[in-house]
């Protein structure tokens, strides 16, 4: 969500003079409508690469040690990372508690006794800070800082050291608290970097503006997001052989200005994987260190022809055009084993035929598979959440689908549509379904993703001189049905008695 957006839907007097506290003048005095002008005049200043810079650079050495940890775990390691850049902030409080215990748990498998000599310095400087008291303060803080980047030691990998002190990340490894994570939240919010929101649902969210992203992503020196790498990664396991990974990894370890990583001898595809989602740049991985290293150009044509995506350029535009492509991947989570979850969680998309959103997002790779996922998402839909298993249909020539109802049959079609459906269009195939069916088709749905004015007056039509009556229901409305009566009766099967409607689909009938 751009800047201006996210300052519109700010709602908290207390959380806006806070973030207007950054740049605008004399903002306690004001309002609530005229902190939000004030924001937008002083746009500029959000969302300077050279302000952001200089708040995050004070940050890092603030004097409250809570904030100089949680900060960038809040940022680089989690809201970054997250589509849209936005969470609701207590999945966020999570993320944060979540990484700290994965860093205690990665100190606890790390053998200190094999440790490099750049390690072993890192680790020395730590344990002298702690040992003149419980905190370090902000000189050491910075010195600290100014050796591990000349030691080429990453971040995480400090943090590990120091788990392995019992010093994260705090005294004894106890994780912050909630009301920890919630003072750095509100450093951010005064740095203009964090804003909070309420979402469509009343949640309360963290969300960094979309133009304050990009800068903190330059800061950071984040290509794409690790969703998209993962995928990208795994790609280039199958066009490449092993000994390309291995090479690559040689690569950077030549690299003077980077911390070198251990090759075991003879390394399987999966580890390898997991070095290089760990220590090498997207960029790198598929253009090299140098001219001559990384994919052909032909290779990369072949793959922005795969993508759908313009194969011309030079190598380094096809390189971010691949880049891009993989940022833009949206995680869709599914929660079990059932491939039909995930084309249910992107039902909209299907409905529509969003093509673009579908094969960004690795759904589909041809056109024609989106009304065969509308389908199986809509079998899922029934079976799954409503509780109510579609019957097996025979032959060749029948609606999508079809589902008991007392002595009689309700039938139902998907119609994926980049435009409203029109009835009238399929009334004589749905008809031909209904007159060849066994039993009396007591509703025939259409799912769609909208319906022109004129297809309720041919469900009327069609209900005057037959007993069964046309449903009109878009992809949006069954989806909403089926998650509420789910969510309140995980375990009941829902009565389709409340799909006897006739026209478009009123909601207000439904009793969840």
């Amino acid at each position: 969500m751009n800047y201006i957006n996210c300052v519109k839907l700010l709602v908290n007097v207390n959380e806006l003079k806070r973030i207007a506290s950054a740049y605008v003048e004399d903002c306690r005095r004001l309002d609530l409508d005229d902190l939000k002008i004030s924001l937008i005049k002083t746009e500029g200043q959000y969302v300077s690469y050279d302000n952001i810079s200089k708040q995050l650079n004070r940050l890092k050495l603030h004097e409250n040690p809570i904030v100089r940890i949680i900060v960038p775990i809040i940022l680089k390691e989690y809201l970054l990372d997250e589509d849209e850049y936005t969470s609701s902030c207590k999945s966020t409080e999570e993320a944060i508690l979540n990484y700290e215990q994965e860093i205690i748990d990665e100190s606890n498998n790390f053998d200190s006794k094999n440790m490099n000599k750049d390690f072993s310095l890192l680790k020395f400087l730590l344990d002298k800070a702690w040992e003149r008291g419980d905190d370090i303060s902000v000189d050491e803080k910075n010195l600290i800082e100014e050796v591990r980047k000349y030691l080429n030691i990453t971040v995480r990998e400090q943090n590990i050291l120091e788990a392995k002190s019992s010093r994260y990340p705090t005294k004894g490894n106890i994780l912050h608290s909630r009301s920890d994570i919630d003072i750095a939240r509100k450093a951010l919010q005064s740095a203009g970097i964090l804003f909070y929101i309420k979402n469509s649902e009343n949640i309360a969210c963290d969300i960094i503006p979309d133009e304050i992203a990009v800068c903190l992503r330059k800061y950071f020196d984040i290509e794409i997001k690790s969703y998209g790498y993962v995928q990208l990664v795994n790609y280039v396991t199958k066009i490449t052989k092993k000994q390309y990974l291995i090479d690559i990894l040689n690569k950077y370890n030549e690299n003077p200005n980077t911390s070198k990583v251990d090759i075991p001898n003879n390394p399987t595809v999966p580890l390898l994987q997991e070095i290089i989602l760990r220590t090498i740049k997207p960029s790198n991985l598929i253009g090299g260190y140098s001219p001559r290293d990384g994919l052909e150009v032909s290779v990369l044509q072949k793959w922005c022809n795969d993508l759908g995506l313009n194969i011309s350029g030079s190598k380094s535009a096809l390189i971010n055009r691949i880049l891009s492509y993989y940022d833009k991947l949206k995680k869709i989570e599914v929660s079990s084993e059932d491939d039909r979850e995930k084309w249910f969680n992107v039902y909209h998309e299907l409905a529509c035929r969003n093509y673009t959103y579908l094969r960004e997002n690795g759904i589909i790779s041809k056109d024609l598979e989106v009304e065969h996922y509308f389908e199986k998402a809509t079998n899922y839909l029934f079976e799954i959440l409503l509780k109510n298993k579609p019957l097996l249909l025979t032959g060749t020539e029948h609606p999508d689908g079809k589902l008991s109802y007392n002595d009689k049959y309700i039938l139902w079609d998907n119609k994926s549509k980049e435009n409203d459906v029109n009835l009238k269009d399929h009334i004589l195939q749905f008809d031909n379904y209904i007159r060849n069916s066994d039993k009396t088709v007591s509703v025939f749905m259409v799912i769609g993703p909208s319906f022109t004015e004129n297809s309720i007056k041919e469900c009327v039509k069609y209900s005057l001189i037959n007993d069964t009556q046309i449903l009109l229901i878009t992809a949006d409305e069954l989806k909403e049905v089926a998650i509420s009566w789910n969510k309140k009766h995980p375990d009941e099967s829902f009565n389709l008695g409340f799909f006897k409607q006739n026209g478009r689909f009123d909601k207000s009938m439904i009793i969840i």
